[in-house]
């Protein structure tokens, strides 16, 4: 057993190298050789101890045939542009050593190459090593004179291959770059100079032993080159500077063994690629390799220039190579039922058990533009392969979002698109309910801003998401006292409040309080189209749109009273009123609505949890399967609110008003409609008043004096509290409060408003 402590699952460089030690190992010694990750380390189940694998690399390494005549920077032009590279092609022409064989037989054959694409015209103008529409006929050509042996790396780097218009396109893997080249830096020119290093030069052959220990188990007591290091390994790519006078020194610290076995193992990636996905698109030709999400990482933003990103796995079983190179030639990533095409996609996937059986985890690294415009693969993050409940559910957003990010967005909507995907990465990467949360106001903020948008919002319709009750199950506090709680429950107690019908106002409280009104009907739902505006002005607070919102649904005959549904039997009012509760909705519980009178809770809070859950098609059904965990009732509460929430109950209220009624009386209750403008316009006493009066006419015993209920109440709060749906028993304690009933054990404690 080899334990590589020096081939860690990131960076991306470390990762590689160390799949390339192992695949050497095959190639050269131990071809039963089998490896597994462990705490993050690459462990080789072999024959041979930790000395015998450097003593095979050391001794018996055959260097792959490597080249790239198709590059500018590869040494094949001859016109001096790169004369380092043209010195060590050089050198392996000349070469008689065995351990170049390969490599020398490949140089000579795209020596060929070059010849024949000159001769048949395809160069470039200027320093234009070709012609960039002849580059797919060089490619051509190079895979009918390279030998076989060579053919891996071409496969590797560029794949040719027709688009829907069956025009020739020539696709380039991510992972090496520009058909093996990163910015300046030619990766077979690299490979070329750091084989003769090791295998050819005197002073590197010494060294070359120190630079595999240093490579394989982390020893790193030989001096490293100062050479450029390239992307796989940032931590290593930045120079030094010994005083700020001097010029800084650029050149990283390079262990020519790294390079060579990174190399090795990034050809394990494109062993499908052909048969795969062919070249329709850049993203998909290496698996494992997608479009790059700018989430996910502290130094992530939306205009991060990052194409592309690489998910390395990791598996805990010992595997055959052969295992290892179809799962990387034909590794499964599949979100929503489609292949996954960006980093949150992956994210969702490994989150959902979209990937292939035995695999652990990822390691997930983003090719970025760092220190300047290097190309690095930045490693930002480990995700484990597990199913975390609720993100299923975010694919109802794709469709929505999938049409915002087609378009050039105004800053304001990209700004917060940026922060939905942010939010998605997190309930996909670690989940929770938190982050469910998060994903609904950020959803929720991102859909105003559309809404604001008058150029968005011609070519994006509102969104409405199903599956409510499953959301509220993914969001809902496992705590009842847990901070925000009250706030999230008030939210979904208003946003899932609805009718059967109504006369002359919206069923729903978002189409009064979002500019979105009813343009059909489907199965399951309604389609909504944009409003100019919005009923209640938008800019105020949450408490202050409820509160109007109440007000609206309040006008005498706005909302349809089910005491005049055909074959009601309630109970006719002492007096009669207006109806403006809802007839259906989540029931908040009394303590959280008396909290919210009190003016304890965060009403920003409320706000950004109400405006993200309007944006659910809340059915009836969907209320009726959710069972909200309630607080216990208050022991102190506004005196004001006791006295009319029972006016606002969706339901008769079962009470005994007298210690001899033989039974219960199905009290119904009525506002009057002067109440709730009274409210706003803050005239608190009068509606007191008259409330006190109408429970008197009902017959209801022993009321305080309504003198001292209005002390110290928010008439805002008060009118928006009492179009929270409550449930009837609640509302039958806030009568208890402020009237002498009996107790009386058939009393409901919980329920639903329906």
């Amino acid at each position: 057993m080899i334990v590589l402590d020096g081939c860690r699952s990131e960076p991306l460089g470390s990762y590689l190298q160390g799949l390339g030690a192992w695949r050497a190992l095959v190639r050269f010694g131990d071809p039963e050789a089998r490896a597994c990750w462990r705490g993050g380390r690459l462990v080789l189940d072999s024959r041979l101890d930790d000395a015998g694998l450097v003593a095979l690399l050391r001794d018996r390494f055959v260097a792959l045939p490597i080249v790239s005549p198709w590059n500018a920077g590869s040494g094949f032009s001859g016109n001096g542009k790169n004369a380092e590279a043209e010195r060590a092609l050089a050198k392996v022409r000349e070469s008689d050593d065995p351990r170049l064989a390969d490599l020398r037989q490949a140089v000579l054959a795209a020596d060929q190459v070059v010849q024949r694409a000159r001769a048949a015209g395809w160069a470039g103008r200027g320093d234009e090593l070709w012609d960039k529409a002849r580059k797919p006929d060089v490619l051509r050509l190079c895979r009918n004179v390279l030998p076989d042996a060579a053919l891996g790396w071409l496969d590797a780097v560029a794949v040719l291959g027709q688009n829907r218009d069956l025009e020739e396109v020539l696709t380039y893997s991510r992972l090496l770059g520009t058909g093996g080249n990163f910015g300046r830096q030619d990766l077979q020119s690299t490979y070329v100079q750091r084989v003769l290093t090791v295998l050819v030069d005197e002073k590197g052959r010494r060294n070359s032993g120190g630079w595999l220990q240093a490579a394989l188990f982390g020893e790193e007591g030989t001096p490293y080159l100062r050479e450029t290091v390239g992307q796989f390994d940032p931590g290593r790519a930045g120079g030094i500077q010994s005083s700020p006078a001097e010029k800084a020194d650029d050149s990283g610290f390079a262990n020519p063994w790294s390079f060579l076995l990174t190399v090795e193992g990034a050809l394990l990636f494109a062993a499908a690629v052909t048969r795969r996905q062919g070249a329709l698109s850049s993203g998909a030709a290496v698996p494992f390799v997608v479009r790059a999400s700018a989430v996910g990482f502290g130094s992530s933003a939306s205009d991060e220039k990052a194409d592309a990103e690489i998910w390395t796995p990791e598996w805990n079983r010992p595997a055959t190579l052969a295992e290892i190179e179809h799962l990387l030639g034909e590794g499964r990533a599949d979100w929503n039922g489609r292949p996954a095409r960006s980093g949150l996609d992956f994210a969702r996937a490994v989150a959902t058990l979209g990937v292939d059986r035995g695999l652990r985890r990822f390691t997930r690294s983003v090719f970025a533009e760092r220190l300047g415009q290097n190309p690095l693969a930045v490693p930002v993050g480990v995700i484990e392969v597990t199913e975390r409940g609720g993100v299923g559910l975010l694919d109802q957003l794709d469709p929505w979002l999938d049409r915002l990010r087609r378009s050039t967005l105004p800053a304001g909507v990209a700004g917060q698109l940026h922060q939905v995907d942010e939010a998605m990465y997190r309930a996909a990467s670690r989940g929770g309910r938190a982050a469910f949360r998060d994903i609904v106001v950020a959803v929720g903020r991102l859909h105003e801003a559309v809404s604001r948008s008058g150029r968005v919002t011609e070519w994006v319709r509102p969104l409405t998401l199903a599956a409510a009750d499953r959301w509220w199950m993914a969001i809902a506090p496992e705590h009842e006292d847990e901070p925000g709680a009250a706030e999230l429950r008030l939210a979904a107690a208003l946003a899932s409040g609805g009718d059967y019908g109504g006369r002359n106002l919206p069923t729903m409280l978002r189409q009064l309080l979002t500019p979105v009104t009813l343009v059909g009907q489907r199965p399951g739902g309604r389609d909504l189209g944009w409003a100019a505006a919005p009923p209640v002005p938008s800019g105020v607070g949450a408490v202050q749109a409820v509160a109007e919102a109440h007000r609206r649904r309040a006008i005498a005959g706005a909302v349809t009273d089910p005491l005049d549904d055909a074959g009601n039997d309630w109970p006719e009012p002492a007096v009669r009123g207006v109806f403006s509760a809802f007839r259906y909705g989540l029931a908040a519980s009394l303590a959280d609505v008396a909290a919210l009178v009190a003016g304890d809770l965060d009403e920003r809070l409320l706000g950004d949890y109400l405006r993200g859950l309007l944006l659910f098609e809340w059915r009836a059904a969907d209320v009726q399967a959710v069972r909200m965990r309630r607080p216990p009732a208050p022991t102190l509460m506004s005196p004001a609110l006791a006295l009319l929430l029972p006016f606002y109950a969706s339901r008769p209220l079962p009470v005994r008003l007298r210690h001899d009624d033989p039974a219960e009386t199905h009290l119904v209750l009525r506002p009057a409609s002067t109440w709730v403008p009274g409210l706003r316009a803050g005239a608190v006493t009068p509606v007191l008043t008259d409330a006190v009066a109408r429970l008197l006419v009902a017959g209801v015993p022993g009321l305080v004096d309504p003198s001292r209920s209005e002390a110290n109440v928010d008439p805002d709060l008060l009118a928006a509290a009492l179009l929270v749906p409550v449930p009837t028993a609640h509302s039958i304690d806030a009568l208890r409060r402020i009237a002498t009933l009996p107790a009386h054990p058939s009393t409901p404690l919980e329920g639903v408003p329906v």
